[in-house]
């Protein structure tokens, strides 16, 4: 019966790895959509942030903190916001009114910055480079997983390496958002805006903050190192048997 019910799991598993997984290939064509749109239309639009810079947001957390507990002066309430609706458009850019996200709108001459920034994740509604990554080549990765695992057994060497390549992927990801958001403040001009403390260009909020995050690549890191002592286990008991 227990075997029934893993091998019933496994069945199922592999569809939703494959559905991911033409999902990815899918989000292909999204991307080379959205690139064809960026090398044509010479308006950026960007997504901001309305309760805190986008940019970092991790260091101002940790002084948001500092001040409160060394200071006593509690910081969390006078981050530096966003006023939406009251920003009046400047010469250079507009700030088209939304409550919650409001967007920068500004001409860019440059193709290879319009795509650039699409690459980042930084246009709204659009699929990044390393989004696509994470689809696809995550989907493989659990692809051949859950096919190469049986009843009689689960634990093997190239499942070892496939999840520590998982861990990797998610790992590597989130430390390349911290680069993604510098080259976001590189790319985007700094623009000035009444009642900001910061440029705009802080507040760009990446697509990129949805992927799994460090947590989740630390994780897979323990369910790789432990799976690769099964691994090792049931290579002992072989021998012995």
């Amino acid at each position: 019966m227990a075997i029934s019910s893993f091998t019933w799991a496994l069945r199922f598993a592999r569809i939703l790895a494959g559905i991911f997984l033409f999902v990815g290939c899918g989000l292909t064509l999204v991307l080379l959509g959205g690139m064809a749109d960026a090398a044509t239309d010479s308006v950026v639009r960007l997504s901001l942030r309305t309760d805190r810079p986008a940019q970092f947001e991790f260091w101002y957390a940790m002084q948001a903190g500092y001040e409160d507990g060394a200071k006593h002066q509690p910081r969390h309430s006078a981050w530096d916001k966003l006023p939406a609706l009251q920003l009046a458009p400047g010469r250079a850019f507009d700030l088209v009114a939304n409550p919650i996200t409001p967007l920068l709108r500004y001409p860019e001459p440059s193709a290879p910055k319009r795509l650039a920034l699409l690459a980042l994740g930084a246009l709204p509604g659009a699929v990044s480079v390393p989004g696509l990554l994470f689809w696809i080549y995550g989907s493989w990765l659990l692809l051949k997983l859950v096919q190469d695992v049986t009843p009689e057994t689960p634990f093997t060497e190239a499942n070892a390496r496939r999840l520590a390549r998982l861990a990797l992927l998610v790992l590597g990801l989130s430390l390349w958002d911290y680069a993604a958001q510098a080259c976001v403040l590189a790319l985007v001009p700094a623009f000035r805006a009444v009642g900001v403390a910061s440029s705009l260009n802080h507040y760009v909020q990446l697509s990129t903050e949805e992927l799994p995050g460090f947590q989740v690549g630390f994780m897979l890191s323990v369910i790789a190192a432990v799976y690769r002592r099964g691994v090792v286990l049931s290579q002992e008991a072989e021998l012995v048997i």
